[in-house]
C-alpha cells in the first residue's frame, strides 16, 4: 500500500512504508527549493525536512522512504497516531518563503497524516 491522499491533502499510511507525494501549482518563472516537514501533536519536527527544486517546472515530486516514516511512531495503546505536515517553498535569490495551502484548505487549516502501526518489518 502506498500513501493514501484524500482530497483534502491529508495522508493516510503505515508506518514504514514508503510512498510519493506530488505538488501542484509552483510558479514556473525560476527555479525554487520546495520543503516538507512533519510535526507530532506538540509541534515537535519528526524527521529532517525533505528538500527538492522546482527546476522551474510547476510540480515537484517528494519521494518518502519507508526509514523516513518509520520514525511516526504510533502507542501500543492507540489504533492510530496523527502527525501534521506543510510544505514551504522558498526564493533563496530574493529571501522569500511561502507556505502552501494544500488543496482547498485556508489559513490555519492543518494538514494531518493518520499513521497506522506496520504489521511487518520487511527489509
Amino acid at each position: 500500500m502506498a500513501f493514501n491522499i484524500d482530497e483534502k491533502g491529508n495522508i493516510t499510511l503505515i508506518q514504514g512504508d514508503s510512498g510519493t507525494l506530488v505538488i501542484n501549482g509552483i510558479n514556473t518563472d525560476k527555479n525554487y527549493k520546495v520543503y516538507f516537514a512533519v510535526q507530532d501533536k506538540n509541534r515537535n519536527p519528526v524527521g529532517e525536512e525533505i528538500e527538492v527544486s522546482s527546476n522551474s517546472f510547476s510540480s515537484v515530486i517528494f519521494e518518502i522512504s519507508g526509514n523516513y516514516t518509520d520514525a511516526f511512531t504510533v502507542s501500543k495503546h492507540e489504533p492510530y497516531a496523527t502527525y501534521y505536515y506543510g510544505i514551504k517553498v522558498c526564493d533563496e535569490e530574493n529571501s522569500k518563503e511561502d507556505t502552501l495551502l494544500i488543496a482547498s484548505n485556508n489559513l490555519g487549516d492543518v494538514n494531518t497524516i493518520t499513521v497506522y502501526p506496520k504489521k511487518v518489518e520487511g527489509i
